[in-house]
């Protein structure tokens, strides 16, 4: 039965798209650092992350449950002696591809479901400040609450916590291939100034995205609130038409040249 569960939930994280949803309870993930929203730090600052479950409409019982809760170890280092979890709630630290560390928290029942309140602590853990500057957010992802045949989820949102050592923030540029583009710095808050547009040969330029996966157009209107990394898109250009080389356009007029020979002499036998 445990393989069971969890293979089901291996295929709500990794196909989201098969999981149908079930409207008769709503859940939010709620992140908090040292139990703010939003929460100014120093270098060298240790903070405590939160994740609290709310269920904020229905009833019923706790079937299974998982989050992954992501940060820069650029900014942060997880610290592996801070952790506390609720009874039952598994962990582990994993690398993303696209650089960012995550812990991961999910919860399984074996029997006919587990009673928690409308906000339940799932756990916490320990990150240490490591930049003397910017702000990061510590977001949540692939989060669900499943039914009880492990074959659906229930209606979830998340809301993201953000750690603040100075209102000034970096944005870097990842070009996938094109030509480098230099890091801006931005006031938090404020909207950032488009720059200028890489160049690829063979490429079209189509925007910025900030996801490594490229499914998040970045709105340069938005406010930017933490610091971030934008990812470039491009698509292929049609295939130029091969060239005649040197060598063609001499052939093509040797077989000129030898066609007005033959017309000359066809004319003096005339």
């Amino acid at each position: 039965m445990k393989r069971v569960v969890l293979a089901l939930l291996a295929v709500l994280l990794l196909a989201p798209s098969l999981a149908w949803g079930d409207d008769s309870r709503h859940y939010e993930f709620r992140l908090a650092a040292n139990g703010e929203a939003t929460y100014h730090a120093a270098a060298g600052d240790t903070v405590t992350v939160s994740l609290t479950l709310c269920r904020t409409t229905g009833t019923g019982p706790m079937f299974a449950m998982q989050d992954e809760i992501c940060f820069d170890p650029a900014f942060f280092a997880y610290q592996p002696d801070g952790t506390l979890l609720r009874e039952g709630v598994k962990t582990t630290l994993v690398t993303l591809r696209d650089g960012r560390q995550a812990v991961y928290m999910n919860y399984v029942d074996f029997g006919g479901g587990a009673d928690w309140a409308d906000e339940t602590v799932v756990g916490s853990f320990q990150l240490k400040v490591l930049a003397d500057g910017g702000a990061s957010a510590i977001t949540g992802s692939h989060y669900l609450v499943s039914t009880e045949d492990g074959m659906g989820r229930y209606a979830a949102a998340a809301r993201d916590v953000t750690v603040v050592v100075s209102e000034q923030c970096r944005v870097t540029f990842q070009s996938n291939g094109g030509s480098g583009v230099a890091p801006a710095e931005v006031l938090r808050g404020t909207p950032l100034a488009p720059p200028q547009a890489p160049t690829r040969s063979g490429y079209r330029f189509t925007g910025w995205y900030s996801d490594y996966d490229l499914t998040r157009p970045w709105d340069f209107n938005a406010p930017v609130t933490a610091d971030m990394t934008l990812y470039a898109a491009w698509q292929p250009l049609p295939a130029a038409a091969p060239s005649a080389g040197p060598w063609a356009w001499l052939i093509v007029g040797a077989s000129i040249s030898a066609l007005t020979v033959l017309a000359l002499r066809r004319r003096r036998r005339s």
